[in-house]
C-alpha cells in the first residue's frame, strides 16, 4: 500500500511483530521460563537454541523492555541463566551479544 508516495505496510507489519513479541514474552513469564528484574533477564539457555536465535531473542526482549518497562534505546540489558545466574548474553551499546555459543 502506498500513501503519499511512501510505503505504509512496513509500519503495519512492525506493529504485528511487536504485538507478537509482547504476547510471546508474557506467555514465557506466565510459564516461569523467563523473569525480568530491573535490567537483568533470567532465561533458560535451552530457549536460546543457537546463536542467531539467541541474538534475535535478545533484540526482541530489549524491544519489549523499551515498550513495557520504559527502557531507553541506549539502556543495557543483561541475560543470565535462570538456574545458575551466570551471564549468557547482553544488549549493550545497541548491540546484542551471546557468550554461550562462542
Amino acid at each position: 500500500m502506498i500513501y503519499a508516495k511512501k510505503k505504509v505496510q512496513q509500519t503495519a507489519h512492525l506493529a504485528a511483530q511487536t504485538a507478537k513479541i509482547i504476547a510471546n514474552v508474557k506467555e514465557l513469564q506466565e510459564k516461569n521460563l523467563l523473569r525480568i528484574e530491573g535490567n537483568e533477564v533470567y532465561v533458560y539457555p535451552e530457549i536460546l537454541k543457537d546463536k542467531p536465535t539467541a541474538l534475535n531473542w535478545i533484540k526482541c526482549l530489549h524491544l519489549y523492555c523499551m515498550l513495557k518497562k520504559r527502557f531507553k534505546e541506549s539502556d543495557s540489558l543483561f541475560f543470565k541463566d535462570y538456574t545458575t545466574g551466570e551471564q549468557i548474553g547482553a544488549y549493550k551499546n545497541k548491540k546484542a551479544s551471546v557468550s554461550i555459543f562462542t
